[in-house]
């Protein structure tokens, strides 16, 4: 007949994976990242399955890190598939004057104080002294297509 888990050492044991579970789960409501959500879940998943199977210490550490690591991939996953590439760039859309054309097929134009260099995406063709907007970037060069 198997020997059942010590009830005593498997419940203080499942209570403090619980309360790692409880600390990080407050820890989140104060930083706000769905990654300390998932480290939570991962630490509570550790929890149920001491409890349930009564498994020592080693096994509850690699149990506990391949929750978080499949936790953390799946919503790095379902993130990075669901964002759009200039979602945050507060760049896109906003007016440029067109100064001049330069040697290389780009442009200067004057944005935010400054010259940049910048290339035409759009259809019609760029005047120097006219104006264009942005509509992204590659490296440092800006994307523009005329208004």
């Amino acid at each position: 007949m198997p020997k059942l888990p010590d009830k005593e050492h498997t419940v203080s044991q499942w209570s403090y994976w619980m309360i790692a579970a409880a600390v990080v789960f407050v820890l989140e409501l104060f930083v706000g990242t769905v990654y300390l959500l998932v480290l939570a879940a991962a630490l509570a998943g550790t929890s149920l399955s001491v409890l349930l199977f009564g498994i020592p210490l080693p096994v509850a550490l690699v149990v506990a890190a391949a929750l978080s690591g499949a936790g953390v991939y799946a919503v790095h996953r379902n993130r990075s598939a669901h964002k759009p590439a200039d979602s945050n760039d507060l760049d896109i859309g906003q007016p440029v004057s067109v100064e001049a054309a330069l040697p290389n097929g780009h442009w200067r134009v004057f944005y935010r104080g400054a010259p940049w260099e910048a290339k035409n995406t759009g259809s019609a063709e760029l005047q120097a002294g006219g104006s264009a907007e942005i509509c992204g970037k590659e490296g440092i060069v800006l994307l523009v297509r005329k208004r």
